[in-house]
């Protein structure tokens, strides 16, 4: 189990955040363009940095992983891994549907996961050996086992290339909503959130790095959810990902099946 101490800090890492983000929201914030192509403004750097400083003040032999400034090795069994702002493209643009991600991992594990959307005042966090809670309450999972019956979204279909295209149309084609296309686009961590919470029984994303889905991780699993790749194994914290979250297994089993041609 964390101890609440932990549980605390990486609250207060959540707070610290979102008091930067506010400041920039619906503001100049200084976007430009890194190496990838991405944007990336200053409410994504200062946001990073305060945290940064926090865990090395408080916990000077963590390791950090962070999207902006990169790794500082652990010299300890725990790292910290972070995106201040998972959505920066929805931030930029004024739409609350970005959030911070705050993972605390040992070894190849998430122990605990913050999404915090700061505009919204919302919280997800699932601690291991727990549960997840928004807001200080618990939530779970949606009791769906169809894929004909199921919602399903993704950050972006220009993601799936190199053949992951017609796969996506083909499960597409299963699910709720087909006269919508049968997907809801552009949600980045806040799909993630929104699965545990019950809203949302699929989503499905590629090419994702370690920043994008270790706190994503136990925030599904402690509500009731599976999160794997695509060939239903354990991430194990790696980048390059293509990840698959549904909210119970019978359901993962069954897009598993479609993904890999058994169904």
């Amino acid at each position: 189990m964390l101890t609440k101490e932990i549980i605390d800090f990486a609250n207060h890492l959540a707070d610290l955040s979102g008091a930067v983000i506010k400041k920039y929201f619906r503001h100049e914030n200084g976007e430009v363009t890194k190496d990838d192509d991405s944007p990336v403004t200053k409410a994504d750097r200062e946001a990073e940095k305060i945290m940064r400083d926090a865990i090395e003040k408080k916990f000077p032999t963590h390791g950090i992983i962070g999207e902006e400034y990169g790794v500082k090795k652990a010299k300890s069994d725990f790292t910290w891994i972070l995106d201040p702002i998972d959505g920066t493209s929805s931030f930029i643009i004024g739409r609350a549907i970005f959030g911070t991600l705050i993972a605390l991992t040992s070894g190849e594990k998430s122990l605990l996961g913050i999404m915090n959307q700061p505009i919204t005042d919302e919280r997800w966090i699932g601690i291991d050996s727990d549960a997840t809670y928004f807001n200080g309450k618990k939530i779970r999972t949606r009791n769906c086992h169809e894929i004909s019956e199921a919602v399903m979204c993704s950050s972006s279909s220009f993601y799936f290339q190199n053949g992951d295209e017609e796969l996506l149309k083909k499960i597409c084609a299963l699910t709720k909503y087909q006269k919508l296309g049968g997907i809801i686009y552009g949600g980045d961590c806040y799909s993630y959130a929104s699965l545990a919470s019950g809203f949302i029984d699929i989503v499905i994303d590629p090419g994702l790095k370690v920043y994008d889905y270790a706190a994503t991780m136990p925030i599904v699993e402690m509500a009731g959810g599976i999160i794997t790749d695509w060939q239903g194994n354990d991430p194990k914290l790696k980048s390059g990902v293509k990840l698959l979250a549904c909210g119970n297994r019978e359901l993962h089993e069954k897009v598993l099946k479609v993904i890999n041609g058994r169904l």
